[in-house]
């Protein structure tokens, strides 16, 4: 009975330091150790992409820059005039016509290509008499490419009441044997170059032709000759 006694003084006698404390931040650090939640993961990807698209809009910038897009070039090459007559019954006056002409849509830039998404064009006479206005076709061009289109206006146009210029002119002009035709164009247009397209162009295209009259044999020997149409507003 002595040596239980004597080891339960022993157990009783040796110090006592209490429970394990953990240093002050051990347990701070621990909750605040950084989880990713659905939330932190979108903000994560949503600040990739962001910063994706700034690289990607700084080096388009820096490519535009660089690379000027020239403006595109329109010729027309051929103006056929197979009727074009004015008739008058009594006070009334109308214009009879039928043009077939061939036009050349010139891209002069080496790193674009240009892709026409709408093109219409309108034809007048003696810059007084609408004559008709015609949709062309869209189409795509490579760099350093020329793309050739056909048109036709035809119809009858009335003269207003009045208007002494336009028989001013046709009587003048089929003197000379070449009728003046004026040929507007607006187009929409965008430039690509590799995966980036540009943003809309709308240009304006002014075309006067001088056509041999189809009752002149003389100016149907000089026959006509191609013209360079005016692009304004290529920007």
């Amino acid at each position: 009975m002595a040596e239980p006694k004597q080891q339960q003084e022993a157990y009783l006698n040796q110090p006592y330091y209490g429970p394990t404390v953990l240093p002050a931040g051990a347990e701070s650090s621990r909750a605040s150790r950084p989880t990713l939640d659905g939330y932190s993961l979108i903000c994560f990807f949503f600040k990739i992409f962001t910063t994706i698209l700034i690289v990607v809009g700084i080096v388009v910038l820096a490519l535009w820059l660089i690379y000027q897009p020239q403006s595109i070039k329109v010729y027309a090459d051929t103006a056929v005039l197979s009727v074009f007559n004015l008739s008058n019954s009594g006070n009334h006056s109308s214009l009879t016509y039928n043009l077939t002409l061939t036009l050349s849509f010139r891209n002069p830039n080496r790193k674009y290509d240009t892709n026409y998404e709408r093109l219409n064009a309108d034809a007048s006479y003696s810059n007084h008499l609408h004559l008709s206005s015609v949709a062309l076709p869209r189409f795509r061009q490579n760099r350093k490419s020329t793309t050739l289109v056909s048109t036709r206006f035809e119809g009858r146009a009335e003269v207003p009441p009045g208007d002494q210029r336009v028989e001013e002119a046709f009587g003048r002009e089929r003197d000379e044997g070449f009728f003046g035709i004026r040929i507007r164009m607006y187009a929409t247009l965008r430039l690509k170059m590799v995966v980036v397209q540009s943003v809309k162009f709308k240009p304006d295209v002014d075309c006067y032709l001088r056509i041999p009259s189809p009752t002149n044999a003389t100016s149907l020997t000089a026959g006509f000759h191609s013209v360079e149409c005016d692009v304004y507003n290529f920007s």
